[in-house]
């Protein structure tokens, strides 16, 4: 009897503890498996977007070389530029025209051909040198070398910058592969023989795999590049390994515990009556609850035992994992979150906000702030808020002295200034109780562009984990930062391309100077009038624009004719009209807006040209323009007569509202000359085109 009672309490004891501690180092292990696979696809993914963001980067910079080259310019084509080590200018004939102290010597002749039927898209190419890989890579592009000459740009890209990215903390390795398994970069050399043979293992775009490498199993994530839509390549494959071992490294201390923890619990079972056993089943009974609550990702949970023995040891490692492990997956979604929001806007304030919103939840603070100082195209500001759920508030203007700009440079990564050396910049925060500042500056083309700062009111004691994370995310907010600056040059480009082809049409005829803007300026306004969107408003901008691009088409002799045109000159200048939608039709962004060139001509009762439509079978846009287009021709001077009394004109268009126009168009440009007339006492398209633009 005796045998059998000491016999059940051992297996009351050490049974559950066996299981208990099986079940717990089983779904821990497969979580951190999990999570570290969450991790390496992160990683890999990142690591991708930062290498097409450098080639973007250096696509960029040649294709501005290439512009200047055929402008007639000699930029500098050295080696003192970020992206690229040399580049080299040749043309059609394969004859070398610059030297930049390089010699791209692996243009042979089959790649020169390949290169001359280049189009728009740059060519990356990947060729043999003496890099410790042996694979380097260059770019090049057609590039006009004036007159009807074409010729190609070839620039050998730096490899200390393109790989810059792919540095990563020390327990990791990454590689970068083409889909030819070519091997061009890893961060371990020792791991080239291995990187050649994973892209045989990969069969979609990304995923995760394992492999061995002597003896040692390796976690792999991969996430596949596509460059094709960019550049004329084939596809890059980025891998970020860790050693499978590594993954499970918190399991480590558990596993060298539990032998003690059974053997304690054996002998706690020999000596201990129904009462121990009692006091051993109620840790048991919350371990294995707290460890399905883990496995539910419930890493808040605490094991609470006070017995004094071996089971709150257990209970003390248990939730110091688990804290751990809540921390680690915390910072994953939430740096996760922060790229999500940041890179899901292009607006400098939103990404601002995004940052303000998520921040304190993975660094805490009492304030926190983030500052863009001033350009030539954007106006500067500090975005604030007390953390966490404080309301944003805005500086204006913030200015950054000579004395911070050096700070900057110095110290590139983060500084700590207390409240009585506060940047000019976040002065403002000194108002509200704060004795410290982490400042972590923001660079874009390697100036000061903008920072992010945690605010505290007692000088914290900051882990290294944590200053790292916030740096990342301060260079997660550079590279948004980046595109949006990136997005808004080229958005100026456009209307400045746009604005200065309306004018080169108008400066056709001495008669239209300035005609295509101010029948554009007056047909927005009146589209706003209406309650058109924002998007609407924008076709009808690109359209207006270009709404007499076929006059290109059109003699000087017709348009600048002083008397009346003949039957088949009246033909010629009609078919304007069709010559601009046929200039314009092969463009993908004008296609909303072909109507108002094609249709603009088309008067409401169908008598216009040069279908003959007639009502809402015009398109608004349309109806819109021609008021506005006739308004300003019949108020500016023709080589066939002078240009009416701007009253005169209005009293046309509203007696040929119904027939020639739109009644509601018509409508609403009389209500917008008489509220113009009651504020101003003037109203012209003259005038509109002045002081109005979208």
């Amino acid at each position: 009897m005796a045998r059998r009672i000491f016999l059940l309490f051992v297996c009351c004891a050490l049974l559950p503890i066996i299981i208990l501690a099986a079940v717990s180092f089983y779904q821990v292990s497969d979580q951190l498996q999990i999570q570290g696979q969450k991790q390496l696809s992160q990683m890999a993914k990142a690591q991708a977007m930062d290498l097409y963001n450098r080639l973007q980067l250096a696509e960029a910079e040649l294709q501005v070389l290439s512009l200047q080259i055929g402008d007639g310019r000699h930029p500098v084509l050295g080696a003192s530029r970020t992206h690229f080590l040399a580049m080299t200018v040749f043309n059609d004939r394969g004859e070398e025209l610059t030297d930049s102290g390089t010699r791209a010597t692996f243009l042979d002749p089959a790649l020169l051909a390949r290169l001359r039927t280049l189009d728009e898209k740059p060519l990356i190419i990947i060729h043999s040198c003496s890099d410790q890989f042996g694979n380097c890579v260059a770019m090049a592009r057609r590039i006009n070398l004036g007159q009807a000459d074409k010729g190609i740009l070839v620039g050998e890209m730096n490899s200390g910058y393109l790989w810059e990215g792919q540095r990563l903390p020390s327990a990791f390795d990454t590689c970068v592969a083409t889909s030819s398994r070519a091997t061009l970069f890893c961060s371990d050399p020792g791991m080239v023989d291995s990187a050649n043979t994973l892209p045989r293992q990969i069969s979609q775009s990304s995923g995760f795999f394992q492999w061995k490498r002597d003896q040692t199993l390796y976690d792999t994530a991969y996430w596949g590049l596509l460059l094709r839509p960019g550049f004329s390549t084939e596809s890059w494959t980025i891998t970020v390994s860790q050693k499978h071992d590594e993954v499970l490294a918190p399991m480590r201390h558990f596993r060298s515990s539990f032998p003690l923890v059974i053997l304690l619990a054996f002998w706690i079972v020999t000596l201990s009556s129904s009462v121990q056993i009692r006091r051993t089943l109620v840790p048991l009974e919350e371990l294995q609850t707290a460890t399905h609550q883990v496995g539910d990702q419930h890493f808040d949970k605490q094991v609470v035992v006070k017995s004094g023995d071996e089971f709150e040891a257990l209970a003390g490692s248990f939730n110091a994992m688990t804290n751990r492990l809540g921390r680690q997956f915390h910072a994953l979604k939430t740096i996760n979150a922060i790229d999500q929001a940041i890179f899901a806007s292009l607006n400098y304030e939103a990404i601002a906000d995004a940052v303000l919103d998520h921040m304190p939840y993975l660094l805490p603070c009492d304030c926190i702030a983030v500052s863009m100082f001033g350009g030539p195209s954007h106006p500067g500001w500090t975005r604030f808020k007390r953390a966490p759920a404080g309301t944003a508030q805005s500086i204006l203007n913030p200015q950054l002295s000579a004395s911070e700009q050096q700070q900057f440079q110095v110290n590139p990564e983060y500084f700590v200034v207390a409240a009585n050396q506060v940047p000019q910049f976040i002065g403002p925060l000194r108002a509200a109780g704060l004795t410290s500042f982490l400042v972590l500056p923001i660079f874009v083309d390697k100036a000061p562009f903008a920072a992010l700062v945690y605010g505290h009111e007692d000088p914290p004691q900051m882990p290294a984990d944590d200053l790292q994370q916030a740096r990342q995310v301060a260079d997660q907010v550079a590279v948004a930062f980046s595109n949006a600056q990136l997005v808004e040059a080229l958005e100026r480009l456009h209307w400045g391309t746009l604005t200065a082809l309306a004018r080169a049409i108008d400066a056709k005829s001495a008669w239209t100077a300035g005609h295509s803007e101010r029948v554009t300026a007056l047909a927005v306004k009146i589209g706003s009038a209406m309650g058109l969107s924002p998007k609407d408003l924008q076709i009808m901008h690109r359209g207006g624009l270009l709404h007499d691009i076929g006059k290109i088409g059109t003699p000087p002799t017709i348009l600048d004719k002083p008397g009346k045109l003949d039957p088949e000159e009246t033909r010629a200048m009609q078919d304007h009209v069709r010559i601009g939608a046929r200039i314009l039709e092969p463009i993908p962004s004008f296609r909303e807006a072909l109507p108002i060139v094609l249709q603009h001509h088309e008067w409401f009762d169908g008598s216009g040209y040069p279908e003959g439509i007639a009502g809402e079978n015009i398109s608004l846009y349309a109806r819109i323009f021609a008021v506005a287009d006739c308004y300003d021709a019949m108020t500016s001077d023709r080589p066939y007569r002078k240009g009416l009394p701007e009253e005169e004109v209005r009293e046309i268009i509203t007696r040929q509202s119904g027939t020639h126009f739109d009644p509601k168009v018509v409508e609403v440009f009389t209500q917008l000359v008489a509220q113009e007339e009651g504020s101003a006492g003037d109203v012209s398209a003259r005038a509109v085109g002045a002081g109005q633009s979208v």
